[in-house]
């Protein structure tokens, strides 16, 4: 199923940290360890499609986003 792990605090890291915390983050999600706790609270969801080679895509909305 859909895994959305979250960026907790993302508006006081930089750029660097941000991506440390995606590859943390990612990792844990294709080697299914990460926690409940780390896909909650999230406010927003970015995906891309693109990757897939789609055009279009329909949007997922993650309560209470």
């Amino acid at each position: 199923g859909l895994v959305v792990p979250v960026i907790r605090k993302a508006d006081k890291m930089n750029f660097a940290e941000v991506e440390k915390e995606i590859s943390s983050l990612a990792k844990k999600a294709t080697d299914g360890t990460i926690s409940i706790d780390e896909m909650a609270g999230g406010t927003f969801t970015i995906s891309n499609g693109g990757v897939y080679g789609s055009l279009l895509s329909t949007p997922i909305i993650n309560p209470p986003q």
